[in-house]
């Protein structure tokens, strides 16, 4: 019976998991949606001749930062970067497997630097009082804030792919396979 309730909530654990990825995959497309449909407006605004919206070239700058960090963890999910496989599909099956791994690795590693460095500076930030000020005013911290949980999911989904839940590579084989 133990057994059972900890597959259950692994379950959960999983599924949430899941939701929240694809829920900030859903923010962020909704997020470049507002600033296209912003963008159209004040074009049109200042056509007609009217005094263009002070504040919405900073919002859409702001709503650019949120959405690259609320969708990059589903787009490593879903392999949406460009990766050049020339050297990967020239290899032995063994050594691709190698060099995955590595890759994996690094991009865990660079992916905590950038949550250790985006903690440190918002924190700073935050304790500073530093304020944003631009056409309208934002506490720095909040600028910083989606760097940590964003490069936080990213870590996990390179870890799952080192780990061996998928691979971010095609499964072709190599034409040479005695590398």
């Amino acid at each position: 019976m133990l057994f059972g309730y900890a597959y259950t909530e692994m379950n959960l654990i999983y599924k949430t998991y899941n939701g929240l990825i694809s829920g900030l995959a859903v923010v962020a497309g909704l997020m470049l949606a507002l600033i296209f449909v912003g963008i159209v407006i004040d074009v049109s605004i200042r056509t007609v001749g009217l005094n263009s919206l002070q504040w919405y070239s900073a919002m859409a700058e702001y709503a650019l930062l949120f959405s690259t960090m609320c969708g990059a963890p589903w787009i490593v999910r879903k392999k949406g970067h460009v990766v050049v496989e020339s050297l990967t599909l020239a290899v032995s099956r063994t050594v691709r497997l190698i060099m995955a791994k590595c890759v994996y690795l690094v991009c865990i590693f660079l992916s905590l630097l950038f949550v250790y460095y985006g903690f440190i500076e918002m924190v700073g930030t935050f304790q500073s009082g530093e304020i944003d000020i631009r056409s309208i005013d934002m506490p720095k911290w909040i600028l910083f804030a989606p760097f940590p949980v964003g490069f936080s999911l990213i870590a996990v989904e390179f870890a799952r792919y080192l780990l061996g839940y998928d691979t971010y590579y095609s499964e072709k084989i190599g034409s040479s396979e005695s590398l």
